[in-house]
């Protein structure tokens, strides 16, 4: 009989309903893992790494999807950076709200918007500043188109919000569904 890839499920797994077993040999019956090489030059002979080595002189870029305009915003204007971290405290707490005006949860869709709009709020509020400080009536003109665009922003994830949840199935409450059927199952009573 030919072992196939994913074998049947066996015992209690089987009586519970799995169709599939996931199985692996006991440990003491596993090929050993293969080490790193240490006398490596990147490496000191405790494993550490030495000075010099290739992968310190390599590019430090954040792992994850925002990893490459990490890097960019390292090199950023300091007080740009204080009104983006200001920004990010903003869209997650305005995030949390929505969520809970809307019944618990909103879309990616609506969380990228108010992402948005947090950014836009945190670039008018820089940028406001930086008005201040030349005393550039320019810059105050675009603090202020940002705001407003940060406020349509926020008007359509409210709206998209409200929206999903509204298209969202509402969960059944057990005990008032037993109530219903309990009112429609009752006989009608004849008199007026």
């Amino acid at each position: 009989m030919a072992r196939t890839a994913w074998p049947s499920a066996h015992g209690v797994a089987a009586t519970a309903g799995r169709l599939l077993a996931s199985e692996t040999c006991p440990g003491d019956e596993l090929p050993p893992a293969t080490g790193s090489d240490t006398g490596r030059r990147e490496r000191t002979p405790d494993g550490r790494f030495a000075r010099g080595n290739g992968v310190a002189k390599a590019k430090r870029v954040r792992s994850g999807p925002r990893g490459a305009l990490a890097n960019l915003e390292t090199h950023a204007d300091p007080a740009w950076l204080a009104s983006c971290r200001w920004g990010r405290r903003y869209g997650a707490h305005r995030r949390a709200e929505l969520a809970r005006a809307h019944g618990g949860a909103i879309s990616a869709g609506v969380g990228a918007i108010v992402e948005s709009a947090a950014d836009l709020m945190a670039d008018a509020r820089y940028w406001r500043a930086k008005a201040m400080e030349k005393g550039d009536p320019e810059l105050s003109r675009l603090a202020a188109q940002l705001t407003a665009q940060a406020r349509g922003c926020e008007r359509d994830a409210w709206e998209l919000a409200a929206r999903e949840a509204a298209a969202r199935p509402r969960p059944v409450n057990p005990h008032l569904a037993r109530i219903e059927a309990a009112r429609r199952a009752a006989p009608k009573d004849p008199t007026p």
